[in-house]
């Protein structure tokens, strides 16, 4: 359906995509982003009901590190429509008018309101590196489920994990680009920069070119939204 007509609150999960310079944005600056859009767009978006730090009732799925472009990215937006008609498509529409260069909804889905938040409902998010030389180093690293063990800081202290088992899927290998899947949110999260570090570690991927990598979040799983019954924009 493409209209609203209730005095409900309802929810509308967006599917953003971003490129080029605007992969260099941070979570923050994300956030203010699509605040300050969906104000201009005339979004009639709810919010939350802290006394004295109300916010906007936008929650992104997958908080995106810098220089990672994406292209399927959650972003669940409460709208509080108060009576009044509400047109989807046409409203996305004029969403994708302010965005700035790099930056675009691509899909979208009217939902009820979730119990579960959007951020608890990520179970996992495929990923694109395009690096010269990867393909080898991912085959010399990740071999026949073998531990493969890391140093992360976690409250400002070193821990060890294994990162091998948080890599759910290798979808595709070639020479220079490398397709996973990964685990995501707050269970078993698959970090990129230690798989990068891995992968210069154990694979004999050039350091140099780990960090002038290419990095595409292809699209983030939900576990109740499956995303081909997304409207396409």
């Amino acid at each position: 359906m493409n209209k609203i007509l209730t005095t409900e609150k309802r929810s509308i999960t967006l599917f953003y995509a971003r490129e080029g310079s605007a992969s260099w944005l941070a979570h923050l600056d994300m956030m203010r982003l699509f605040e300050r859009a969906l104000n201009r767009a005339k979004w009639p978006v709810s919010w939350s009901e802290q006394a004295y730090n109300p916010r906007p009732d936008i929650v992104f799925a997958l908080p995106v590190g810098c220089g990672i472009e994406t292209c399927l990215d959650p972003v669940e937006v409460t709208l509080n429509l108060d009576g009044a008609s509400f047109m989807a498509k046409q409203s996305v529409d004029t969403l994708n008018m302010v965005f700035p260069p790099g930056v675009r909804v691509v899909a979208f889905e009217e939902t009820l309101l979730q119990k579960k938040s959007l951020m608890a409902r990520v179970v996992a998010a495929k990923y694109r590196f395009n690096v010269p030389g990867i393909g080898n180093a991912m085959i010399k690293t990740f071999v026949d489920g073998q531990p493969v063990f890391v140093e992360r800081l976690r409250k400002n202290k070193k821990v060890v994990v294994d990162i091998a088992p948080r890599i759910l899927s290798v979808d595709d290998v070639q020479e220079d680009c490398v397709v996973l899947t990964g685990g995501a949110g707050s269970v078993g999260h698959l970090r990129i920069d230690l798989v990068l570090d891995a992968l210069v570690r154990d694979g004999g991927l050039d350091h140099g070119a780990a960090l002038g990598a290419r990095v595409t979040r292809l699209q983030v799983f939900l576990d109740e939204l499956p995303t081909d019954q997304c409207i396409i924009v």
